[in-house]
């Protein structure tokens, strides 16, 4: 008897927790947050040609740009944006929508900058 609600417990802990990080994932990656209020912080970004997104995710969350790699990488994916090459310059106040929406323009668009 006390093996099964051992075992039971675990189980609930594990479910829990399990919910716990689905719920996070689920918010980090489709609530639009940015990591500063406004006004933020100008940061300087260079994007070499052929990098990938799961790069770019990485060098931003360095930056201090985003918080979770993950949500980047989803939401391009699930707006279909691909990051291009060049030089940018990305607000800790922008959210990671608005960011790709930059990131994604082509630099001569832009009128050479963000």
């Amino acid at each position: 008897m006390a093996v099964r609600l051992l075992i039971t417990a675990c189980l609930l802990f594990v479910l829990f927790r399990g919910v716990f990080a689905a719920y996070r994932f689920g918010h980090d990656a489709f609530y639009q947050q940015s990591v500063e209020a406004a006004p933020g912080r100008d940061i300087a970004v260079h994007i070499p040609e052929g990098q990938s997104t799961a790069e770019t995710a990485k060098q931003l969350k360095e930056l201090g740009l985003i918080e979770n790699t993950w949500a980047f990488r989803l939401q391009s994916l699930f707006l279909g944006r691909k990051v291009r090459a060049g030089e940018y310059s990305l607000n800790t106040s922008e959210t990671i929508d608005d960011m790709l929406e930059i990131l994604s323009t082509a630099p001569e668009k832009r009128g050479g900058g963000k």
